[in-house]
């Protein structure tokens, strides 16, 4: 009995570190700077019915830092060249199921703000597909973020 328990056993570690180095062999390499531009549309703000807002906006995913499956980096938009960038911060996960299935909160530095912005995405292709959805204000969009090579 004593046998087929430590078969057992290691046959359950080597599926459960060869389950490990698929993960990680699936895991895109997010680090660099991603940008993309996109329609927009936001609630009208008030009570009156009136139409919502239709927006062009920028925005810059600058991915700094990835451990594993979870990275960081700053959250920048703007509706133009013009504008001044708002900046916020950007925390993520991806997927470990190799589906290239990714989860990003956007959040401000001020506690007063807090979390901006809920992001599901797929890395797919080179390309991350991205559908954002501000907490705050109400605007969503979809669009598809491109690394920017140096």
């Amino acid at each position: 009995m004593t046998r087929y328990m430590t078969a057992g056993a290691a046959a359950l570690a080597t599926t459960l570190a060869l389950g490990t180095v698929a993960a990680a062999d699936t895991t895109p390499d997010l680090r660099g700077t991603w940008t993309a531009s996109q329609t927009t549309v936001s609630p009208s703000n008030s009570a009156t019915g009136d139409a919502p807002r239709f927006n062009q906006s920028e925005w810059v995913l600058d991915i700094q830092t990835q451990q594993d499956n979870v990275f960081w980096g700053p959250s920048m938009w703007r509706r133009n060249a013009m504008d001044d960038w708002t900046l916020y911060e950007a925390t993520g996960s991806i997927s470990q199921d190799g589906s290239g299935k990714i989860g990003i909160v956007e959040s401000s530095s001020e506690p007063a703000v807090g979390v901006n912005a809920l992001i599901d995405a797929r890395y797919e292709g080179g390309r991350i597909y991205a559908d954002f959805r501000s907490l705050r204000t109400g605007t969503t969009y979809s669009t598809v973020l491109e690394r920017q090579v140096n």
